[in-house]
């Protein structure tokens, strides 16, 4: 069982060598299983130069150079390139702890489920490791989403998911692939029933770099989540 990683990254220069020393300390035993797939929106802030001294085959940097600058896009694009059956989203701003990884993995091998949800602990921002607003606009999502779609996710906003290639095949023509959450667009756009387990992971505060979530964006998300809602109506 072989899995693709794939990581969007626009601007986290600073992050990079970090997350990579950790993402090769936590996959150490899984050796030949993994590649990983860092996908650059062209950022322009000389994170190409990190990888110029990696002589690992198993890591690839990719840049994305098509406009609008876009992360769902950017996750598709890593997916049609990567080699394995079995596909990781996570960010790369250090914020999904690639330890994480292997709680992801066991839960998958041990269902072969269809999605394996790393979801982030939203009882109280201090432990969520959110400020205070972020945290009650993605309590607030995650509510609306369950609400508006008849589902019990406990994360479906996670941007950090283990899922078959197969099954993202089976929806790719139908992603709105707009914005920040591409995991909801594949779960809203299947005809079948899906099998989704989901772990819980230690969301960590960003280390260096800034957030890429802005008022622009989650006025963003909730115009994706209406756009859904009325394809997923009619298909209904």
């Amino acid at each position: 069982m072989k899995f693709s990683i794939v990581i969007p990254i626009y601007k986290e220069k600073k992050n990079l060598s970090k997350l990579i020393s950790s993402l090769k300390k936590a996959l150490v035993d899984y050796k030949n299983k993994y590649e990983i797939i860092f996908v650059d929106d062209d950022s322009n802030d000389g994170s190409d130069k990190i990888f110029k001294n990696i002589k690992s085959k198993k890591i690839r940097l990719l840049i994305r150079k098509e406009k609008p600058r876009d992360l769902s896009k950017s996750v598709v694009y890593g997916f049609n390139r990567s080699k394995n059956d079995n596909l990781i989203v996570m960010d790369g701003d250090l914020q999904h702890n690639p330890r994480d990884l292997r709680k992801l993995i066991a839960k998958f091998k041990k269902t072969n489920c269809d999605i394996v949800i790393g979801s982030r602990k939203l009882i109280n921002y201090k432990e969520a490791n959110l400020n205070p607003i972020r945290f009650v606009f993605s309590k607030l999502l995650n509510h609306l989403f369950n609400l508006l779609f008849r589902k019990e996710i406990k994360d479906p906003m996670s941007g950090f998911f283990l899922i078959k290639k197969k099954v993202f095949k089976s929806v790719e023509k139908k992603l709105i692939l707009l914005g920040y959450k591409i995991l909801i667009d594949i779960v809203l756009s299947s005809t079948k029933k899906l099998d989704i387990k989901e772990v819980f992971i230690n969301f960590r505060i960003r280390d260096k770099g800034y957030s890429k979530m802005r008022l622009k964006i989650l006025i963003q998300l909730v115009l994706f989540l209406i756009i859904k809602y009325f394809r997923y109506e009619k298909k209904l």
